[in-house]
């Protein structure tokens, strides 16, 4: 329902887009994109030359590397050469935003006739402004109702794509919103690069947990090793079969007198962290073919590819101290808890070799196989001291911990960008004129 003259802020006006600030213009992306003459840029393939291959990402996730081949391996023999700054979109997939500006590191990239190249009129539109704009589900997803062609082969021709309605602020307003919404981009991949760095370090820090114990790394050379039949450990430590120390698979059954039962799938089992606190509610009938967990329990998932991408958490937080779970999991719980410590056993499993090792003896038909209980009984795993496991296992919390905080910060401006990528581009946040005026300096 369009909004009453009254409902519309004072310097606003009503446009097919909604109530935009007078001084915006609505415009179609043939006002800012030309498409190239395609002769100009055809590229005849030769057999012994090599080439690179573009290839447009789905959602507005631009323009990539999809690989570099010899003449002789391409089919179609008459491609075309991008620039930087070039406008390329898939004709199949542009109805899921698959767009973006050629970058510096492309240039010279081929693309087929599936992907027009347009040039955008850099003296009325930003790059930046419009990548962003372009970056919103808003903009590709009506497309899919005009697309032609069959179900999963349907087109969206170029002068489709120019009829598209975008609102269009002046120049320098459109280099501060970019600026902004850069800004959070930025600040969201140098969280991600410290999270790479973490995770990283996390590698390294198991592999030398697990290999010397919990000492600083200028003291390794004083911890005495023992060659064992799953690498070289303190000779303190012992090895043992998983079996001796833990028990593994089903607890028996439990009569289910709730009218509602806590029920743990395979969804709710997280990849990465140490604890599983997360379960839905099911009713009894639902649950008979589930296994029986309680608080404490280490669940590790044994099916493909659950099981490889390392799916596994140990259990908290269920009511009355039990529960019901997904029968592709084995519980595992302690024999006694002054021997093992569960979070201990949590994170060598986690080890990539030892996970590696346990998938090698995977049965079952491909893309459905499990990991075989007596498997699992005969995994030889370190025993240090009960107080050496606990120091390994805080240790590797702290690192878990600081990853958690950069997962929530990653998360917050990714919400934060959403948001004024959606308030920005539609002037419902207007950025100062003080700052406006720090970009118009710059203007050609």
């Amino acid at each position: 329902m369009m909004p009453e003259r009254s409902d519309i802020p004072p310097g606003y006006r009503m446009t097919e887009l909604g109530p935009l600030p007078e001084e915006w213009r609505v415009v179609r992306l043939g006002e800012v994109l030309t498409p190239v003459y395609k002769k100009l840029r055809e590229t005849l393939v030769e057999d012994d030359k090599v080439y690179r291959l573009l290839t447009v990402r789905l959602y507005a996730k631009g323009i990539t590397l999809r690989s570099e081949e010899k003449g002789n391996r391409i089919k179609t023999k008459k491609l075309y050469c991008t620039k930087s700054g070039d406008f390329v979109f898939s004709k199949i997939d542009a109805r899921n935003g698959a767009w973006g500006f050629v970058t510096d590191e492309l240039e010279g990239g081929l693309v087929s006739g599936d992907f027009p190249i347009l040039t955008l009129e850099r003296h009325k539109a930003d790059q930046s402004f419009i990548e962003l704009q372009l970056a919103q589900p808003t903009v590709w997803e009506p497309l899919r109702n005009i697309a032609v062609g069959t179900t999963n082969r349907r087109r969206l021709h170029t002068f489709q794509l120019l009829q598209v309605a975008v609102a269009l602020p002046p120049l320098a307003e459109q280099r501060a919103i970019a600026h902004v919404l850069r800004t959070v981009q930025e600040a969201k991949e140098a969280t991600e690069r410290v999270i790479a760095a973490l995770k990283e370090l996390k590698r390294s820090l198991m592999r030398h947990l697990f290999t010397y114990g919990p000492v600083p790394l200028d003291q390794t050379e004083a911890v005495e090793l023992q060659e064992t039949e799953i690498g070289p450990l303190p000779t303190h430590w012992r090895v043992v079969r998983l079996e001796e120390v833990a028990n593994i698979g089903h607890r028996g059954q439990k009569r289910l007198f709730q009218v509602q039962v806590p029920f743990i799938p395979m969804a709710l089992i997280p990849e990465d962290g140490l604890y599983l606190d997360k379960w839905e509610k099911r009713a009894p009938q639902d649950v008979r073919s589930g296994v029986l967990v309680k608080n404490g329990d280490l669940l590790l998932a044994k099916i493909t590819p659950c099981f490889e991408n390392g799916k596994q958490g140990i259990v908290r937080n269920l009511p009355d101290g039990w529960g019901y779970a997904t029968t592709e999991v084995f519980p595992i719980y302690p024999k006694d808890h002054q021997r093992l410590l569960l979070e201990f056993l949590a994170y060598y499993l986690k080890v990539e070799n030892v996970r590696q090792a346990l998938a090698s003896k995977m049965e079952g038909t491909t893309g459905r196989q499990r990991l075989p209980k007596a498997v699992l009984i005969e995994c030889k795993i370190p025993l240090p001291p009960l107080p050496e496991q606990q120091e390994i296992a805080r240790m590797l919390q702290a690192v878990d911990a600081r990853i958690e905080a950069e997962e929530k910060k990653k998360a917050a401006l990714e919400a934060l960008f959403k948001t004024l990528l959606h308030h920005l581009m539609t002037a419902k946040v207007r950025v100062p004129e003080e700052f406006v005026a720090r970009f118009a300096e710059v203007l050609p």
